[in-house]
């Protein structure tokens, strides 16, 4: 590999060498030679998957190639169709570029999306002061002027992007090559436009060594080791809505129209289209970012409530959810006039003997499992929650509160009847049950110490079945 990458670019720096100094009815073989020269290497990177940037990037390079052969060897029939051959490889190489960038970025597109929106404001502030002055001076058609213009601000934002990852990704160098190549790339685009008004010339001169250079260079990138991580997603960073980043956004928003109104103030003429798709294209971009920001922030929030309200081992709401619930029970039942509150107080009879001799994460494991049984077959509305240890509350809100103890305290039985399987062993445990109704005007705290006596008297039968009290 390093040979080869050696050989390329000892190839490369000849083709800079030589091109200047031949003749110009020469130029065009050593053009396209460059040109097709970054082909082989990306054929190469196919070889290890069919990832779908590499298949763009071929694509691109095929039909920039072609139309360089034929705007150098081509009739008049033929040159006709360079433009639509160039703008079509230009196309394909952003949509390279853009898959790149997100599946290396996915888990950064905030990131980027800040510096591509900010990329993109530098991009339409050199369309302001550089290009649209010339387009105005040659009176390039709108049509091609429009496809400059979105030419130029889709490859800023990418830019920006790509240099985004080549901050946060561990600054790969085929990364760094890469932004070298596309803002050559760019560089030579901004002149082309400003001399010619479009993005092809029939002119030979040092322009095309930026364009060759661009295309070695983007062929090496690929060549370097390190070209097998581009498809490996950078780690996710911490990513807030903090007033630096809002200022930031907003300034990339006001950057074009502020150059804009500055151009109307002194007595020049001001780039409609630029305005309009520069704002749309800005703004866009921009609520996207507030709103994944905001969708972030709401998600965090729920996490922090979800942490706040439930056990983190078995996922079960804790003693404060249950508190909270079984009181918003016993309002409602306190409204209806009737009692329909019932609750379990369950403890595992077994369950420390398991810990002693197979260990904690071990008993952690039988938790969960219990919890995961006695859970599934509940009905809905039915609350079961991890008190603390190895107790655990059912809360149930039923028109028959007997039947409905009744019902839950054998689910609890049937749930743990068979053995689990731990550490490679058969488990048992049973429990120990303590059911109570509520007598209307109780508070929860009275009620949780009704059904935890309940529960000790079964104990102390050593029965781990069913103990009910009913006031």
């Amino acid at each position: 590999m390093e040979i080869g990458r050696r050989g390329y670019l000892a190839v490369l720096v000849l083709l800079l060498v030589l091109h200047p100094v031949l003749p110009l009815e020469a130029r065009g073989y050593t053009f396209i030679i460059c040109c097709a020269l970054a082909i082989p290497p990306v054929v190469g990177v196919l070889r290890r998957g069919p990832w779908l940037p590499w298949w763009l990037l071929l694509g691109a390079l095929v039909v920039l190639t072609l139309s360089n052969v034929v705007a150098t060897f081509g009739g008049p029939d033929q040159l006709a169709t360079v433009p639509l051959m160039v703008s079509g490889g230009h196309a394909g190489l952003l949509a390279a570029a853009i898959a790149l960038v997100l599946r290396r970025g996915r888990n950064d597109i905030g990131g980027m999306l800040d510096f591509g929106v900010a990329a993109m404001a530098v991009g339409g502030l050199v369309w302001t002061i550089l290009l649209y002055p010339a387009m105005e001076a040659v009176r390039a058609e709108t049509g091609p002027r429009m496809t400059i213009l979105l030419g130029i601000l889709a490859l800023s934002g990418v830019l920006g992007a790509l240099l985004r990852l080549w901050f946060a990704g561990g600054r790969l160098p085929t990364l760094g090559l890469l932004l070298v190549a596309l803002s050559l790339a760019l560089a030579g685009n901004v002149v082309l436009a400003r001399t010619s008004g479009e993005l092809v010339t029939g002119e030979s001169g040092g322009i095309e060594l930026a364009f060759m250079a661009a295309y070695g260079i983007l062929g090496l990138s690929v060549l370097h080791p390190s070209s097998a991580e581009l498809m490996r997603p950078t780690a996710a960073p911490v990513d807030r809505l903090t007033t630096g980043r809002l200022i930031f956004l907003g300034l990339a928003l006001v950057l074009n129209p502020a150059a804009a109104g500055l151009r109307q103030m002194t007595g020049h003429g001001v780039d409609g289209p630029l305005l309009l798709i520069g704002s749309l294209l800005a703004t866009t971009l921009v609520l996207i970012r507030v709103g994944r920001l905001a969708r972030q922030r709401e998600r965090a929030e729920l996490r922090l409530r979800h942490q706040a309200t439930h056990d983190p081992l078995t996922g079960l709401p804790n003693r404060a959810e249950l508190l909270t619930r079984l009181s918003a029970a016993l309002d409602r039942e306190r409204a209806g006039g009737r009692p329909s509150v019932v609750l379990l107080f369950c403890d595992l009879n077994g369950f420390k003997q398991v810990n002693d001799r197979l260990g904690h994460e071990t008993g952690d494991q039988l938790l969960v499992a219990v919890a995961e049984r006695v859970r599934t077959g509940l009905r809905a509305g039915d609350t079961l929650a991890r008190y603390g240890g190895d107790e655990f509350l059912l809360l149930c809100e039923d028109d028959a509160p007997e039947s409905a103890a009744l019902r839950l305290a054998g689910h609890v039985e049937k749930a743990l009847a068979e053995p689990f399987v731990l550490a490679g062993e058969l488990v048992t445990v049973g429990s120990s049950v303590g059911a109570v109704i509520s007598a209307g005007g109780q508070g929860a705290d009275e009620l949780i110490s009704r059904a935890d006596q309940a529960m000790y008297r079964a104990k102390e039968q050593h029965r781990a079945t069913l103990a009910t009290q009913l006031d």
